[in-house]
């Protein structure tokens, strides 16, 4: 019996449409908002447009069916590169667990990547004792001079003499007992002592150069006035020997005047 168009009616009365339970999905009344409720869920999904699903039209279903396979490749690819980096994940997080376990092997059997990392590590190491100890000798000398320079004759007052001594033997005390070099303690047991000290030799340094130069400003001030007293003596054996020069000028001219006096005085009384 030929087919009539009964048989390709897709629609379906009220009591036939779609159910789950006491909910029903879609029938006659309510497809138009099922419909736009699925394309705004296409939207959201990363559709670049609403699809009409009822379109009869061969060329949008043509670009619909398009849109579909694109969509679906974008998803697989996706799900590759997720894939991809679980994987990487696994592999690093294996990585991590081999390193460990060498970590925790004893002697050389740890693996060459892991000797090459200790063995940088002791040399790093071994560079910082040695400039450790550097410096450490280099405090150790600077204190020496530091003191000696304090303590050299017509240098601070005898107080400030006196702070510094009790200053370096405090620092030699050990805080075990006994007598030891303050700079062969760790640092953070002599850290307070060395500061200590050398704040109060810098401060004793600072008050020495202010001596000093308080004293060589009194010196040039006693230096010029020695030139002046000097300058001033010189001037004034100038003038006594102008005096002395003038006075003996004077002396003669006088004598000189006396004489022709004296003659004549002496004519008339020849004359009585």
């Amino acid at each position: 019996m030929p087919s009539t168009d009964a048989d390709f009616d897709l629609r379906q009365s009220p009591q036939s449409a779609f159910s789950m339970g006491d909910y029903t999905f879609a029938d006659a009344g309510n497809l138009e908002h099922c419909a736009k409720y699925l394309n705004q869920t296409l939207v959201t999904f990363g559709f670049p447009s609403s699809l009409d699903l009822f379109a009869n039209d061969p060329q949008v279903r043509t670009q619909q069916i398009h849109e579909m396979k694109k969509k679906e490749k974008e998803y697989i690819k996706l799900q590759e590169r997720l894939n991809q980096v679980l994987m990487e994940k696994k592999k690093e997080s294996r990585s991590g667990m081999e390193i460990m376990n060498l970590l925790q092997k004893e002697g050389r059997q740890r693996g060459t990547w892991n000797g090459k990392k200790v063995d940088a590590y002791e040399a790093k190491n071994q560079e910082l004792m040695a400039e450790n100890a550097d410096l450490r000798a280099l405090l150790r000398s600077m204190q020496a001079y530091m003191r000696d320079f304090l303590n050299a004759p017509n240098g601070l007052p005898k107080q400030s003499l006196a702070v510094n001594e009790r200053l370096e033997t405090d620092a030699s005390q050990s805080p075990f007992g006994g007598k030891t070099d303050v700079f062969d303690l760790p640092f953070h047991m002599a850290r307070d002592q060395i500061e200590e000290s050398l704040r109060t030799k810098m401060a004793s340094i600072k008050e020495r150069m202010v001596q000093l130069q308080d004293a060589q400003k009194g010196a040039e001030v006693t230096s010029e006035a020695t030139e002046r007293e000097l300058e001033l003596e010189a001037q004034l054996v100038e003038a006594r020997s102008i005096i002395q020069e003038q006075a003996s000028i004077m002396s003669k001219h006088l004598a000189k005047a006396e004489r022709p006096r004296e003659s004549i005085i002496s004519s008339p009384t020849e004359g009585v």
